[in-house]
């Protein structure tokens, strides 16, 4: 099926409260930080963006991304080399119809084109679901746990 058609934009004032309506559904709140915490806590993470996902002129939700490069609080095995999918969100009511696919091929080419080697992210290891989507769109599991999470890897296209 064809991936629809989004936009990724910064996120604006205007877009708060939205954003904050924005939910997953109840039995997916311990795999992703509700909106209002990523936006509280994206100005003290270095080298993080946050996007709002637009199909149209409606908000589905919300990526954020930290570019491990520049990133302050790298640890021990973090990839500097990856553009890190920090949180990804889809609303309940928008959620089945490509948005999550969708948002992680814009990321990979953002990611191309800012000459990461990679992208990456974690998953809570119950979230089956995301890791078949995650899987489905190229990540593979590097066999490290991350704060309790498995971190996905996914090789870009070298530039040049």
């Amino acid at each position: 099926r064809a991936m629809p058609d989004i936009i990724l934009r910064p996120v604006k004032r205007d877009d708060l409260r939205t954003l904050f309506q924005l939910k997953v559904r109840p039995e997916q709140a311990e795999f992703v930080a509700p909106n209002e915490i990523t936006l509280a806590q994206a100005p003290y993470e270095t080298a993080a963006e946050v996007f709002v996902l637009w199909q149209g002129e409606t908000i589905v939700g919300m990526i954020a991304t930290i570019d491990m490069a520049k990133h302050a609080y790298r640890t021990e095995g973090d990839d500097a080399e990856s553009l890190y999918i920090w949180r990804l969100m889809v609303g309940a009511e928008h959620q089945g119809k490509g948005y999550g696919r969708a948002a992680l091929a814009a990321m990979h080419e953002r990611a191309n084109a800012g000459g990461f080697r990679r992208l990456s992210l974690s998953v809570v290891p119950t979230n089956s679901v995301a890791i078949a989507l995650y899987e489905r769109v190229g990540f593979q599991n590097s066999g490290r746990i991350v704060d309790g999470e498995v971190l996905l890897l996914k090789d870009l296209e070298p530039i040049g």
